[in-house]
């Protein structure tokens, strides 16, 4: 009876854990085809002036200067205390081959782009931004706190960064911004400011870019190399999340009995 028990719960326990692996794998395999559709459209879409952006229905590249969309958006980056419109960092220890997560986050303005034929506003979300990123190692707590700005960052209590080793050295500071003043890329769909402007971003300019208004792709580089990298990281997800669906799909195959 004991024996059989087990059996039946070390079945069940693979039930649950083929149905997790198929939930996850499917999750990680729509998120990487959206990786690469959003890859094909930043590589393929045709740059404009933004003044004919604006002129048109059209998915297009628009390239320009960033600026704030009002003094209040400006903000500071937390690592290399840049004034920017958008920044995503991460701090993690590195130890070997493993590294250990110690704080992240992401911040975002709506922000002006500018060409000389026109100007635009462009409300980013998480999901539109793509950042160049800069990575410092450094070694010791000092060194963290001479690093960071400690008001602007959220870390985990639990990961105190001191001399005694509680968290392994060394410590990889990585940080993206978009800097104002930045020459960037921007891909979407622009309105004239008369009918896409909301509560933020009713400021006067020609246009606004908003996710609403089509896929919205921001890039902080003029370079396609952001496309490729984009495209690589959807393919790595499809390729993983195939794998952990194949591997939840040979588990609940394997207990089918119980499933019926």
């Amino acid at each position: 009876m004991f024996a059989g028990a087990s059996v039946l719960a070390v079945d069940v326990s693979e039930l649950l854990l083929g149905a997790g692996m198929v939930a996850a794998g499917f999750r990680a395999i729509i998120h990487g085809l959206k990786e690469l559709n959003r890859a094909w459209r930043v590589y393929t879409t045709d740059s404009v002036p933004i003044n004919e952006a604006i002129a048109t229905d059209e998915l297009v590249q628009i390239t320009g200067s960033v600026q704030p969309s009002q003094s209040s958006n400006v903000i500071v980056s937390p690592i290399r205390s840049e004034e920017c419109v958008a920044y995503e960092y991460q701090i993690r220890s590195q130890l070997s081959d493993n590294s250990t997560n110690i704080d992240s986050g992401i911040e975002y303005r709506p922000f002006r782009i500018s060409d000389g034929t026109a100007e635009i506003i462009v409300d980013p979300t998480q999901q539109s931004l793509s950042f160049e990123t800069q990575k410092k190692t450094v070694t010791g707590a000092h060194r963290v706190s001479e690093e960071i700005d400690l008001e602007n960052v959220d870390m985990d209590p639990s990961a105190e960064i001191n001399d005694s080793g509680s968290v392994p050295n060394p410590i990889e500071l990585i940080e993206g911004t978009i800097s104002t003043g930045e020459e960037i890329a921007v891909v979407g769909k622009a309105n004239p400011a008369s009918n896409g402007a909301t509560e933020e971003t009713s400021i006067d300019a020609n246009g606004v870019m908003t996710p609403t208004t089509g896929h919205l792709n921001i890039i902080d580089n003029l370079t396609r190399t952001t496309a490729v990298k984009i495209g690589a990281q959807g393919v790595l997800l499809s390729i993983v999340g195939s794998v952990f669906s194949l591997g939840g799909l040979i588990f609940l195959v394997r207990n089918l009995d119980y499933l019926l």
